[in-house]
């Protein structure tokens, strides 16, 4: 579903910024020695003497003290739903943010129901969905709060919804989601871009910028440059937390203290002990902007007032974007030419497998048939770099048409090949001619059988490469988030070592735990955002009427 937007004008921009993306993390890619498994022995404790697990000495050299009710720790798009919901019905909100404004990232939503998808008569299948998410969170995930993102999701998604409009914001539904029956995602990923001419700063999804606008209006006031450093505790109970500013510390008094300071992804030292598996490669490839604030610092602050951790290692969120954002099902071989997965996976299995190859990266390889391949394909599967940025009910014959501009922009910047032979190709590439000519004619000795007996790829996505012009576009994992943190309960109270609820002290978005484990489950697109959308819109609310 498309209002008020440009298709044209949407695809180019989502392209510029693809492309953008893709080309800066060429900076980052030299790190060839493996770090996952020596980091990956320590992961399984939070107990493995840290210097940050050792909680800092209590800081005394206040220089003000500042009253509120309700602290927000981090003005990124969950504690700026917080703050806006909590400020909406009345409360006395103070947030005070690390950087010199509100963060927002990404390209949209996840909702399970919305009027945007109703007027599409999209129903999302809460069951296929639900028992997805828990089986690629490997049954570890706290299933209690996946249900209440279900059953609430509709009523915050279309809160924001309601801000959009007003602002004069397009929306979209994307059609870019699998129809694998293995890896079954679902059609709920709602893209929210800001007018032109508005004077609103977001390139992307704008959801962030929409509820900071709101809740300055409702009341709520903003600190920023102000980097919170240590929680307050007295009795047990949370009371606050202590900023650095400029002229000194502040105290700020609160009834209820909500940490909203996103992931550890910046922080190389916790990722090793918490998430070693994003090391060898994705860490260096992080598109987490602004770059290197996600330290982990209400994780550190949270432990440090007695909240534990979820079970490790942490989630990732590594999606196969860090060169070009195109490759589909196609033949995938590493820097050697060699096979060596079965390709219509999901985006993170493509992360992981490719991870573990020689200089974490790959080739997606297909020749000049790539239109129908692609096109024949989607009914089958799809998903995020397979298909194109389509609005939901677009004909799949728009699909190439997004690529079709972007590989020459690939090519331009190096990073992708097109030749008329599989020798020059493979030269191109750098790997031997002889062992990616063996590959390649092995693999369409398969598609011609219709059985892949290396990897068992469904038959529909085998399709042969015989005929040029032939391309070759890189593949590499980058590390967007790791989404986990701390215990909760279904309240966002964060939770001690004996599992009782620590008075005063709440958490959302990627400082929370136990929302997803092992992987991130895209099998609904864009919930990462959807749940700290919906998550800050009911805790907001509940700590107003507190």
């Amino acid at each position: 579903m498309t209002k008020d937007i440009s298709r044209r004008g949407f695809l180019t921009g989502a392209a510029l910024t693809g492309v953008a993306a893709a080309a800066a993390s060429l900076t980052g890619c030299g790190n060839t020695k493996s770090r996952s498994e020596e980091a990956a022995a320590t992961a399984g404790s939070a107990t493995s003497g840290y210097e940050w697990e050792t909680a800092p000495e209590p800081i005394t050299d206040i220089a003000k003290t500042v009253n509120t009710d309700i602290l927000v720790i981090g003005a990124g798009i969950s504690g700026c739903a917080c703050a806006c919901a909590a400020a909406e019905k009345g409360g006395q909100v103070t947030v005070v943010e690390k950087t010199s404004s509100w963060n927002g990232r990404g390209g949209g939503f996840g909702a399970i129901k919305s009027r945007y998808l109703d007027e599409l008569g999209i129903k999302v299948d809460k069951v296929n969905a639900k028992q997805h998410w828990i089986a690629q969170c490997a049954s570890r995930a706290n299933e209690d709060l996946i249900v209440k993102f279900f059953n609430n999701s509709e009523e915050a998604s279309n809160w924001l919804l309601d801000k959009a409009e007003a602002a004069g914001c397009s929306v979209m539904v994307g059609a870019f989601y699998s129809h694998d029956d293995v890896y079954a995602e679902q059609p709920g990923y709602h893209m929210v871009m800001a007018p032109e001419g508005s004077g609103m700063k977001s390139t992307g999804f704008v959801g962030a910028e929409l509820l900071y606008n709101d809740a300055v209006k409702a009341g709520a006031e903003f600190v920023f440059d102000s980097p919170a450093e240590q929680l307050v505790t007295e009795s047990g109970k949370v009371t606050g937390a202590i900023c650095k500013t400029k002229e000194g510390y502040v105290q700020y008094v609160a009834k209820k203290t909500v940490l909203c300071t996103g992931d550890i992804g910046g922080n190389r030292d916790m990722c090793e002990a918490y998430a070693p598996i994003c090391i060898d490669y994705g860490f260096d490839r992080s598109q987490y902007t602004p770059v290197g604030v996600n330290t982990g610092d209400g994780h550190k602050m949270g432990m440090w007032a007695g909240a534990q951790l979820q079970d490790l290692p942490l989630p990732t969120m590594m999606h196969p974007q860090a060169f070009c954002w195109f490759h589909g099902p196609f033949l995938f071989v590493n820097d050697n030419g060699e096979r060596f997965m079965c390709e219509d996976t999901w985006v993170q299995g493509k992360s992981l497998a490719i991870n573990r190859q020689p200089n974490g990266e790959a080739w997606s390889i297909f020749d000049a048939n790539w239109q129908t391949d692609l096109v024949n394909g989607l009914p089958y599967g799809g998903g995020m770099f397979w298909d194109s940025f389509r609005p939901y009910g677009s004909d799949l014959s728009l699909a190439p048409a997004y690529f079709e501009t972007q590989i020459p922009t690939y090519i331009e910047a190096g990073m992708a090949y097109q030749a008329d032979t599989l020798e020059e190709l493979a030269k191109k590439i750098g790997c031997d001619a002889k062992t990616f000519s063996a590959t390649v004619e092995r693999y369409n000795g398969m598609c011609e059988a219709g059985e892949d007996t290396d990897y068992y790829k469904k038959p529909v996505f085998l399709t042969p490469v015989k005929q040029g012009p032939f391309y070759a576009l890189k593949v590499g994992p980058a590390l967007l988030t790791v989404t986990g943190g701390l215990k909760v309960n279904t309240d966002f109270q964060c939770l001690g070592e004996n599992g009782a609820p620590i008075d005063g002290l709440y958490c959302l978005g990627n400082v929370m735990g136990d929302v997803n484990a092992v992987d991130y489950p895209i099998n609904v697109a864009g919930n990462n955002h959807g749940r700290c959308i919906t998550y800050g819109y009911l805790l907001g609310h509940d700590l107003a009427k507190a």
